[in-house]
C-alpha cells in the first residue's frame, strides 16, 4: 500500500510540475510583428512576416538579459 501512495505521490510531483514552468516556456502564434516592448523577457513567439521559405514560420525571442530580440526561421510543426 505504501509503495503505491509512493508512486501516486511521486507521478503528481513530476506532472504537475510542469504546470509551474514559466509563461515564457510557451510559443504562441501572435497577429503583429512583436516589438521589444511587446514582449516579455525570454518570452518566445511565432509571426509569418512572409520572409521564411515555405512550410515555415519567423519564431522572435526577446533576450533575457538585453533590449533586443532575435529572430530565425522554424518548421510550422515543431520538430526541427
Amino acid at each position: 500500500m505504501f509503495r503505491v501512495f509512493l508512486l501516486l505521490s511521486l507521478a503528481v510531483l513530476f506532472t504537475g510540475s510542469a504546470a509551474l514552468l514559466p509563461a515564457n516556456a510557451q510559443t504562441r502564434l501572435v497577429k503583429t510583428k512583436p516589438t521589444v516592448a511587446s514582449m516579455a523577457a525570454g518570452e518566445t513567439v511565432l509571426f509569418d512576416d512572409k520572409s521564411c521559405p515555405a512550410g515555415m514560420i519567423a519564431q522572435y525571442t526577446k533576450s533575457q538579459r538585453k533590449e533586443e530580440i532575435g529572430k530565425k526561421c522554424v518548421h510550422l510543426n515543431g520538430t526541427r
